[in-house]
Formats: structure tokens, C-alpha cells, sequence
């Protein structure tokens, strides 16, 4: 793992971003249920979660996360990882504080699942991906970022949240007014508390999980692009691209072309 240390069980795919001389940025991919053993990172290790779930393990604690996101690992820390069953696609960003231009508290491990800061975070993996973006504004961006960010709590998930991403699992195509009669909730209300608990609207939720499902199987089967589209749930293979490329600025095609570079 780029920068790391001690990252035994890692056999993903690094891809480069941006490289700085006081910060870098790639993009990782895991394969599905690998277990990465404790290790740890030179510099504060920002990891902002694309697609996929996985298990963060720190401080005694483990937090799963399946969604929008952000982990701040201090650096030296330790800290281990449980990949899920579609596996992980992350922008990971690791920074001298110094380049950040401010002084932040940068001394503990931070999670933040959902709510603004998972809005904010897919922003920055935005501007981190993108190469006209200059060195001080990435700079600016990310210290925007980490500054409003470590001024909100990690917050609590409101209780009817889990039903509704169980509901949201078994009737995907389900509309809000649908979702919003099983769980005995306002379907005018329901929409817009989503978006603020998760980070992420109910038809982006449904996007993500068809984005991971293609690429599981663009990763790990021969089948023909127009069949994965229809097998993941799209439309047709340009309603996949499109979905592919909103959420990772990249085609379906370029995913498959990443399966011959994942270690077996």
C-alpha cells in the first residue's frame, strides 16, 4: 500500500492520481474478502470510500462501511482492514500536514459515515482525479475539507435508516412513495432525509450497488458489456457507462482492462 508500512495481505491495484511533493493521491482497488493486516502510514492517510464496503479496524474498534464516506487515519497509526464481498474502490490520500498551508488537529482517527462530509468527500475525490485542478487549489480544497469536516461530530444515523437500506436492497427499483409506505414514513420527507443521513440520494444509492455488481463482474467473467449491463440491473451497456463514468470518471471498459493487472 503506497506510503504504508507493514501492509501484509494487500494485493490490490494502485493507480496513481496527483503526486505532490507534500502529498499523493491514488486510486486503489481491492478484490473482494481479502484481510489486510495492521499497518500504518507515514504521513495522515485520508481514505475516501468510491465504491464497495469494507471494515475499518482501529483503537479496538471496527466500523463497516458501505456507502459515502471519510477516514482520517493519523499518521503512524495502525490500523487494519476486512474487504467485502464486492470489494473496494478508494481515492487515497496521503499529505504532509505542512502542505495543508494550516494547523489542524490531525492526532486521532476520524470516521464520518454519510451527511455532509460524505457530500463533501465525493467532491474532493472529484477535484483529486481531475489533472487541471492546480497544486495550491487541491491543496486549498483538501484543507477546506478536513477543516470543516473536523468540526462536525461523526454523528448518529437515525434509527429507521437500516430498515430502509434493507427495503432499499430487496426492491431496488422501488420509488420513494414505495419505499416510503413499507417503512410507514412521509414520502415527502423521506427523499431529502436520506440524502442528509447517507450522503447520497435513493437512486444514487441504487446506482452505486449496479456500478458494484458490473464490476464484479467485469472483473471476474468473460461476459459481454451488454450482458453485465443487463445482468447488474442497467437499462442497456450506454446506461451503464453513463453510470459508470458519474461515478468514477471512468468507462466500464476501463475496469475490465484493470482485471489482467489484479493480482489472482
Amino acid at each position: 500500500m503506497a506510503g504504508g508500512t507493514g501492509a501484509g495481505g494487500f494485493h490490490g491495484l494502485e493507480i496513481p492520481l496527483r503526486r505532490f511533493g507534500g502529498a499523493h493521491a491514488v486510486r486503489v482497488v481491492h478484490p473482494a474478502r481479502q484481510e489486510i493486516s495492521p499497518h500504518r502510514h507515514d504521513w495522515p492517510y485520508l481514505l475516501l470510500p468510491a465504491l464497495g464496503a469494507y471494515s475499518e479496524i482501529c483503537d479496538g474498534r471496527r466500523i463497516f462501511i458501505d456507502g459515502p464516506a471519510a477516514v482520517l487515519q493519523p499518521a503512524r497509526a495502525m490500523h487494519a482492514n476486512s474487504i467485502g464481498e464486492a470489494g473496494l474502490e478508494t481515492i487515497s490520500i496521503q499529505f504532509d500536514p505542512a502542505w495543508l498551508g494550516r494547523r489542524m488537529e490531525l492526532g486521532r482517527m476520524r470516521c464520518w459515515l454519510g451527511g455532509p462530509v460524505a457530500l463533501a468527500a465525493r467532491r474532493l475525490g472529484a477535484a483529486w482525479r481531475s489533472a487541471a485542478i492546480p497544486e495550491r487549489i487541491l491543496a486549498a480544497r483538501t484543507a477546506d475539507f478536513l477543516e470543516a469536516a473536523l468540526g462536525r461530530g461523526s454523528g448518529q444515523r437515525p434509527a429507521w435508516l437500516p430498515a430502509l437500506r434493507t427495503a432499499l436492497s430487496e426492491e431496488e427499483q422501488a420509488g420513494t412513495a414505495a419505499l416510503a409506505r413499507r417503512l410507514g414514513l412521509h414520502p415527502a420527507w423521506l427523499a431529502p432525509a436520506y440524502r442528509a443521513a447517507m450522503g447520497e440520494g435513493l437512486h444514487e444509492t441504487s446506482r452505486r450497488r449496479r456500478v458494484e455488481r458490473a464490476s464484479t463482474l467485469l472483473r471476474g467473467s468473460d461476459l459481454p458489456l451488454a450482458e453485465i449491463a443487463l445482468a447488474s440491473g442497467f437499462c442497456d451497456q450506454s446506461h451503464m457507462n453513463r453510470a459508470f463514468r458519474a461515478l468514477s470518471g471512468r468507462t466500464p471498459l476501463d475496469v475490465r482492462k484493470e482485471r489482467d493487472r489484479l493480482p489472482g
